[in-house]
């Protein structure tokens, strides 16, 4: 009977080790799981910081760091990108509110200003 009463406590000593070795995996999973995520939320607080930043200074005649320069040049190319496929879609751009719109419109539907159609020649 001694062997079967040692056998039942290694038994139940052993269960209580896995159960233990189990909870501390998973506090040890949530734990990795919150600091990725207060990471991520540092990371989009620095992008957040660094678009308000740029929104100051995009104007500035020398802008402190050259990424600014990058980023103007960049918001340029995609502007003119976007000209080009609004004009490949029969589109123009509203001379008051910039927003893109039917090459065949009297009126903008954003604003509402009258669109100014160039007169045909004959």
């Amino acid at each position: 009977m001694d062997f079967f009463s040692k056998l039942g406590e290694t038994l139940s000593e052993a269960g209580r080790d896995v159960s233990q070795k189990a909870k501390d995996l998973t506090e040890s999973t949530k734990m990795n799981i919150d600091i990725h995520s207060k990471e991520e939320y540092i990371n989009r607080q620095y992008a957040s910081m660094g678009k308000k930043y740029f929104e100051l200074h995009e104007m500035d005649d020398e802008p402190l760091f050259e990424e600014i320069e990058l980023i103007r040049e960049a918001k340029a190319e995609i502007e003119r990108m976007r000209e080009q496929l609004a004009e490949k879609k029969g589109m123009k751009r509203c001379l008051s509110c910039q927003a893109i719109i039917p090459q065949d419109a009297q009126f903008c539907p954003s604003c509402g200003t009258k669109c100014e159609t160039p007169f045909e020649e004959e």
